[in-house]
């Protein structure tokens, strides 16, 4: 492993940021699928609710419904107050693009005494929209460019106690 990423192995929680298509997953599988880390993601959880509820039904990016998403949040929290009760490392993989969005990780991380720290995927638009469009080829590119518009890098007084921002290789 890279000897920047090092340390971060040892935080209890560990956020892997960026907007679609920034390479968070990719990213997140070269460094940390190590068997240490429980990987959470709300896009996972979002497919196996869809399929399990319409009897298999293959779920796509489109079929994602707001109203549905304040239960995948509900077991996303779940998930994670499981681990962390059980002394297990957390690493949560979403866009995360603003500070309010990272917020509730930060706070949850504080309620039960842990560290977090965050990788933000911070790549160009043009790299990010050739990733998003080979995996998300339903969705409209201007969801992106918006996205990418409100970008707030995480900070360390948001409450991480350490940060990494990932560039493409020159």
């Amino acid at each position: 492993m890279n000897a920047t990423l090092e340390k971060f192995n040892s935080f209890d929680i560990l956020l892997i940021c960026g907007v679609y298509g920034s390479g968070k997953n990719a990213f997140a599988e070269k460094y940390f699928k190590n068997g240490a880390w429980n990987r959470v993601s709300r896009n996972e959880i979002r497919k196996l609710l869809y399929e399990m509820t319409r009897f298999g039904e293959t779920w796509e990016s489109a079929k994602f419904s707001e109203e549905d998403d304040i239960l995948v949040k509900h077991i996303e929290r779940k998930i994670l107050e499981h681990y962390l009760h059980n002394k297990r490392k957390v690493l949560v993989i979403n866009t995360f693009a603003t500070k309010k969005s990272r917020q509730r990780f930060v706070s949850l991380a504080a309620e039960y005494k842990k560290t977090i720290g965050a990788v933000f995927m911070n790549m160009p638009l043009e790299f990010c929209l050739a990733g998003y469009k080979k995996h998300n080829p339903t969705m409209p590119e201007n969801v992106l460019r918006s996205m990418f518009q409100k970008i707030e890098l995480p900070e360390k007084r948001e409450g991480f106690t350490e940060i990494l921002e990932v560039h493409p290789k020159e």
